[in-house]
């Protein structure tokens, strides 16, 4: 049970030690003058004895709560937490997550209220999560995917919230995402040899085009590593200061690292940049994402092919796990982390490598039973 004790050799000083309903860890509390402490043991103790015989006991601690708000949250993380991150593109990304909740749960919206609220949305009254996640979808456009990332980053928000005790109850829980089942099933471009090649040696293609398609799909890096105009994120631009012609490297920024990493690029892309240097192009690749873009739509009209830039970054790792069987492998020579990522977005287990691993189980199991 909770208790409370005067501290020795500090003057009117009380602590009241309780076992933390959530985490059944013990925690202590200090104050200043018996009758605080008194009123705190009081509390704690009503709130064990309501755990205890089933009871609504979230509520008793919520009550003792002053309401805070969603902008109050907000701003405390802003302060406590994006304002110590390094990372330029994490800090946008909060932000982001932050504006989309503010569409449906303005500033002023008492955190406590927001699990219990009710409201007509599209012709349906919902309610808690659900209003979020149904106004993204249905009023804002956003793909259930697209909602469920930031429900993951809202969650970590109020989690964070929670710990540092500016709340004292969830306000959102892992049971407010979206189930696998309430997910369309990821659809991405997978390659055949006979569109690899089709694409690359057909006659309606300039060079300048063959080019661009190359560098992408033997690099295998995302568009924004590339491009040499990026007006909001100008720190992600490709120079010529980041190429080393002789040593056959680039220095990239790649996704959620810190600072540029030095990459072996084949000789065959460099002979590219070097030709385009030689031109007087002004940056690698003299472009912004959006002229980047329109060339890959006047690919596809020329060739009938579908595909996006970031198919080419596919491209590379599917190849590659054709030919290795090694999905770790594959993942490295596009600079993702995630070996899960690139298995479910980017390069799938392929027919030829189930192949090769049913026969080394036919193998296996032949030898073992064929021995006397």
């Amino acid at each position: 049970m909770a208790s409370m004790n005067k501290v020795r050799g500090r003057k009117s000083t009380y602590k009241v030690q309780y076992k933390n309903p959530y985490t059944n860890k013990w925690e202590s509390t200090y104050y200043s003058n018996k009758d605080d402490s008194v009123i705190a043991l009081s509390h704690w103790q009503q709130v064990e004895l309501f755990k205890k015989n089933n009871m609504d006991w979230e509520s008793l601690l919520h009550k003792q709560q002053a309401p805070i708000t969603v902008g109050e949250v907000f701003t405390a993380f802003t302060n406590n937490v994006l304002s110590t991150m390094t990372n330029v593109d994490t800090k946008a990304k909060y932000n982001v997550v932050m504006n989309s909740c503010r569409k449906v749960f303005p500033d002023a919206t008492f955190v406590s209220d927001i699990r219990t609220m009710k409201k007509d949305v599209v012709g349906m009254e919902v309610t808690g999560w659900t209003i979020y996640k149904r106004e993204m979808e249905l009023v804002h456009g956003r793909s259930r995917r697209g909602i469920d990332s930031y429900l993951r980053d809202i969650l970590h928000i109020f989690n964070w919230a929670f710990e540092e005790e500016l709340i004292h109850k969830l306000v959102i829980k892992k049971s407010d995402r979206y189930k696998d089942t309430e997910l369309k099933p990821i659809v991405y471009k997978t390659w055949s040899d006979e569109e690899i090649h089709a694409l690359f040696n057909h006659p309606g293609l300039d060079d300048f085009q063959k080019d661009i398609m190359w560098l992408f799909a033997v690099l295998g890096s995302r568009a924004n590593e590339l491009t040499g105009y990026q007006r909001t994120k100008p720190y992600k631009e490709l120079h010529w200061e980041h190429v080393n012609l002789e040593n056959n490297t680039l220095q990239l920024l790649q996704k959620r690292r810190q600072i540029r990493e030095t990459v072996d690029v084949h000789p065959s892309v460099m002979v590219i940049l070097k030709k385009w240097k030689e031109r007087g192009h002004k940056r690698p690749l003299d472009m912004k994402y959006k002229a980047l873009n329109k060339i890959m739509h006047e690919i596809v009209a020329i060739t009938g092919i579908e595909f996006t830039c970031h198919d080419l970054r596919r491209m590379k790792a599917q190849v590659l796990r054709n030919e290795t069987h090694d999905l770790p492998q594959a993942s490295r020579s596009i600079g993702d982390k995630s070996d899960a990522v690139v298995d479910n977005h980017y390069a799938g287990i392929s027919i030829a490598e189930q192949r090769a691993t049913n026969n080394q189980v036919h193998d296996s199991l032949a030898s073992i039973i064929s021995k006397n």
